[in-house]
């Protein structure tokens, strides 16, 4: 398993130009930072039990390859605290409702500004929040839908690196 460092994933998250894309990607890279804090989790490490019992666990058919289940396991015994397991619980479940709506959610959209609202990553950092919230109430003769579009991508950007920074760097 390949560690992404920051930059590797803000240009990951930057390539994408839809938010179908960006949550897919953005899913993919918070399940990956996921499969690298489970191994933390298990006691002593001890090669037998490591090879036997943690290995297949996390295989990619295991039971803490879905990202719902580690999430709990995690939250579970006390090793994640709730705002993180509140903002990677919303990621996957926003991600799962953008990808199978029927019609295309975009990054200006109102679904995606309540979703950025529910999230501590961002709620929690005033300055951007509150400029997400004057450009999405502003007129829009004087922001565009795309500059408000990119605002909210590099928000949700910067939201996936900071949920990565508590669990993996």
């Amino acid at each position: 398993m390949t560690t992404l460092n920051e930059d590797e994933v803000l240009e990951q998250l930057e390539a994408q130009s839809d938010l179908a894309s960006f949550m897919s990607v953005a899913h993919d890279i918070l399940l990956s930072g996921i499969r690298q804090f489970l191994p933390s989790l298990f006691v002593d490490n001890d090669e037998e039990i490591v090879e036997y019992a943690v290995k297949p666990l996390l295989a990619r058919s295991g039971p803490l390859d879905d990202i719902d289940v580690a999430l709990r396991l995690i939250y579970a015994l006390g090793k994640m605290d709730k705002w993180l397991y509140a903002d990677i619980t919303c990621f996957s479940q926003f991600c799962d409702f953008v990808q199978h709506s029927k019609v295309a959610i975009q990054f200006h959209d109102d679904l995606t500004y309540d979703f950025i609202a529910n999230l501590n990553s961002i709620t929690q950092n005033a300055t951007l929040f509150n400029a997400i919230k004057s450009m999405k109430y502003s007129d829009f003769s004087i922001y565009s839908e795309a500059r408000y579009g990119g605002l909210v991508k590099t928000a949700l950007s910067l939201a996936v690196t900071s949920l990565l920074k508590e669990l993996v760097w």
